[in-house]
């Protein structure tokens, strides 16, 4: 064994990390590294350059496989210079890939991201959504699906919470970026509703999002709430009308708090809503969104008491033990194809 050899044969490669690449990581004994000088949209392009060449220069080497979390390009770059030789693979789980897609991520860019992802080994795709989304960019290679899962001390909680099916407020968990998650889809739908039924109120729980863009939708019946535990314990129904989110947690949470959940279809999450109700994924336009909204507060205390039991049920499987035994399986599959 080299002397820069590590115990494990897995490198972990990642920015944030989130919470379940971590655990997955952990669970295979794999030696971490977080790439300090990672490259943003808000940098110049010179200190993009400069970045991304200290990220590279940071994989380390004498790895049997790379798991990156979301930034293959690292790695990629890395083993075309020749500093290592292992397997790459990719657990998907950004926004990245849909950018590139439609092109939020464009000109040089984008061609040099999406011929750098042409060189990844295997893929683990964070649900079905952001697989179809690597085809569509013409990459055909060794994949698996796993999940993310909701924090366990929050799975507690959450799992023992009464929601708040007799009120008539609407809510959603919107981070980074409004336009990804579709918050303003959800504003322009709520005017719809609020037509109809003036009684009907969104709460919008925020994390960093720049709310001035929407200033312009934000009514007397849309309210601002940072606790989002506080938040879901008074909502009777969850919007996340996504542009293309990858598989987030928040719906999850919802549905664990048994709170009815509407998504859209061009998301991760709509797999697990589908699965109990159809109806509850709807297209990512305002009108489609309202009619869903309307249709769900004209049902009665038992229609919707029913509702809520089934999407707790169907959360409940997102929990970390199984979830985790998920990655592993999953992983020890895709190694013998890539």
């Amino acid at each position: 064994m080299d002397a820069d050899r590590k115990k494990s044969d897995f490198s972990a490669i990642s920015i944030g990390p989130h919470l379940a690449y971590t655990k997955f990581m952990e669970s295979i004994g794999a030696d971490t590294t977080q790439m300090r000088h990672h490259m943003t949209h808000q940098q110049s392009f010179v200190l993009k350059g400069a970045n991304f060449l200290r990220s590279v220069r940071a994989i380390p080497a004498g790895y049997k496989y790379y798991v990156s979390e979301s930034c293959f390009y690292y790695p990629v770059m890395a083993r075309r210079f020749g500093r290592i030789s292992g397997k790459i693979i990719d657990l998907c789980a950004s926004p990245t890939y849909y950018y590139l897609l439609t092109n939020r991520i464009r000109g040089v860019g984008k061609r040099i991201l999406t011929n750098l992802l042409r060189d990844v080994d295997g893929f683990l795709f964070e649900g079905k959504f952001v697989g179809d989304v690597v085809h569509k960019l013409g990459v055909d290679k060794p994949n698996g699906i796993v999940y993310t899962y909701v924090k366990p001390e929050r799975f507690a909680t959450l799992a023992r919470r009464k929601p708040s099916l007799k009120s008539k407020n609407v809510s959603i968990i919107a981070t980074n970026d409004a336009y990804y998650k579709g918050l303003d889809i959800l504003l322009e739908a709520m005017e719809i509703v609020n037509v109809e039924d003036p009684e009907i109120t969104l709460t919008v729980i925020p994390k960093n999002i720049d709310f001035v863009p929407l200033r312009h939708l934000m009514t007397e019946n849309v309210k601002i709430d940072t606790d989002m535990m506080r938040a879901l314990c008074y909502t009777s129904l969850y919007v996340h009308p996504a542009r293309g989110d990858v598989f987030p947690a928040s719906p999850l949470e919802a549905m664990l708090g048994g709170i009815p959940t509407i998504v859209s279809d061009n998301m991760g999450t709509r797999e697990v809503v589908e699965a109990v109700n159809r109806d509850f994924v709807v297209s990512p336009d305002p009108k489609s969104v309202a009619e869903q909204i309307l249709a769900y507060f004209s049902l009665n205390y038992a229609q919707k008491s029913k509702l809520s039991l089934k999407f707790r049920n169907a959360a409940k499987h997102y929990n970390e033990k199984e979830q985790v035994a998920n990655f592993k399986t999953v992983l020890k599959r895709l190694l013998t194809e890539v």
